[in-house]
């Protein structure tokens, strides 16, 4: 499935990350069934990336010493879905709120690499040249730099 609305964005979290229904909920301040159906929430899908998968779920696996691999590779197959949109918005919230907070602190790209798809990679390896980020020789083998 192409994600070509934002208002199919909070069911298809739900969908890779069941983990995100509470928190969801949560930013919703509605029942989970209520607010992947509410296109008003759905609108917010910017700052639901970051404040419903990026801050609470993905950044603190990437930060712990052993992350849960499986919540990360669903976390990454859900970005990689929102990139393959044709739809602009879309994908630069994915930039925005999942990729470009990998950029913030020392390790978190290289903790991720091996669970982004073929396009969120393209994205991230994008981000280190134009931000010029300092990353060693094998994050720059894997970005393909």
């Amino acid at each position: 499935m192409i994600v070509t609305s934002y208002t199919q964005i909070p069911a298809l979290l739900v969908d890779f990350v069941p983990e995100a229904a509470s928190l969801i909920e949560e930013e919703a301040d509605m029942p989970i069934r209520e607010a992947v159906r509410d296109d008003d929430f759905a609108l917010g899908y910017f700052n639901l990336l970051g404040n419903v998968l990026s801050y609470p779920l993905l950044m603190p696996q990437l930060r712990s010493g052993d992350p849960d691999r499986d919540l990360v590779a669903r976390c990454f197959a859900f970005v990689e879905k929102l990139m393959e949109s044709p739809e602009d918005g879309i994908r630069s919230a994915a930039h925005f709120q999942c990729l470009e907070p990998l950029l913030d602190a020392g390790g978190l790209l290289e903790t991720a690499l091996p669970f982004m798809g073929e396009r969120t990679r393209g994205e991230a390896a994008k981000m280190v040249q134009f931000y010029a980020v300092e990353v060693d020789d094998d994050t720059r083998r894997q970005l393909g730099l």
